[in-house]
């Protein structure tokens, strides 16, 4: 029964698939003939016009960003910088300062004498390097010192060591010669004894110190104006001895020159050190090469006073 039903279905459909085919064939026939002899024209199926949509609008695409590939920097050797190379800088000769001391200018010598020219002078308080000290041919000191003018130009020359300030000497004395021939070390030593070299002449009692005491020679010279000390420290010549020993470099035991008493003067102080129980005798004698002025008096050759002398005896005590 079901398969007459199917076949009964697909005849049928193969039937109206057949009658839509011949609606679409043109037919061999002529067309027939009009009632007025006319040939009257079949109507063609002609196909309807295809409509298409025109859009109303076009939607423009948003373009799209586009990246610009960034340059890839090229790998380059990166030079490695050299290690430094130690730079060898030469050890500088060791300066001091120094500082004139006077109220009047002060004379810088193109070598250490009073033979050298002068090449320019300084004014008080002036600072200078001290770069060494020479001795010359009568026992006085003579410092070297570096001396820079307002152009920063540095000359080299020599003033005479009394009139400048500085611990050159004292330095170097602590390496030559024991603590206790230092000017500083010997002031604050609690047993120290001070005799005049010309006590007798000053009328003046000598103290008596004891074998444990540090004794020290004394003497001094002043002057009524600042330059004359100069022109004296430059002629002078001091022989002091101690029972018949001279005190050698005396120079460096001077102190520097002050104002006392409305006079200009300078003190020596030299370190003899412990003496032994007994009496012991100080002969001073100063003399000058060329005429000099205190500003009260004349000394030196052709002068009243060409020779100055003075003694002490003292007695040292065991305690």
């Amino acid at each position: 029964m079901r398969n007459y039903v199917h076949w009964t279905l697909g005849l049928a459909l193969i039937a109206l698939l057949s009658l839509s085919g011949c609606n679409d064939i043109a037919s061999d026939e002529p067309s027939p003939a009009a009632g007025n002899g006319a040939v009257l024209s079949v109507p063609t199926r002609t196909l309807g016009p295809i409509v298409s949509f025109t859009p109303r609008f076009t939607a423009t695409p948003i373009p799209s960003a586009t990246y610009t590939p960034s340059l890839t920097p090229t790998v380059t050797d990166t030079p490695v910088p050299p290690s430094p190379t130690a730079t060898v800088t030469p050890t500088p000769t060791p300066t001091m300062s120094g500082v004139i001391r006077s109220t009047e200018n002060v004379n810088l010598r193109s070598g250490p004498g009073t033979n050298y020219e002068i090449v320019l002078s300084v004014r008080p308080g002036t600072e200078l390097g001290v770069l060494g000290m020479q001795t010359d041919s009568r026992g006085r000191e003579w410092y070297k010192v570096a001396y820079a003018d307002e152009d920063g130009e540095v000359q080299y020359l020599w003033v005479l060591g009394a009139l400048i300030e500085t611990d050159f000497a004292s330095l170097r004395n602590l390496i030559e010669t024991p603590p206790a021939t230092s000017i500083a070390a010997a002031t604050l030593e609690p047993n120290r004894v001070d005799i005049l070299a010309y006590c007798q002449q000053k009328r003046v009692r000598p103290p008596s110190p004891k074998t444990t005491d540090e004794v020290y020679i004394e003497w001094s010279w002043y002057v009524a104006r600042p330059e004359y000390m100069e022109e004296h420290l430059l002629n002078a010549n001091y022989e002091v001895r101690l029972d018949g020993r001279l005190l050698e470099n005396y120079e460096r035991y001077a102190t520097e020159m002050k104002r006392e008493e409305g006079v200009w003067i300078i003190y020596w102080y030299y370190p003899v050190g412990r003496l032994s129980a007994g009496q012991h005798v100080v002969d001073f004698r100063l003399t000058w090469d060329q005429p000099i002025t205190d500003g009260y008096a004349h000394f030196g050759p052709g002068t009243p006073n060409e020779v100055d002398r003075g003694s002490c005896t003292f007695t040292v005590t065991a305690p």
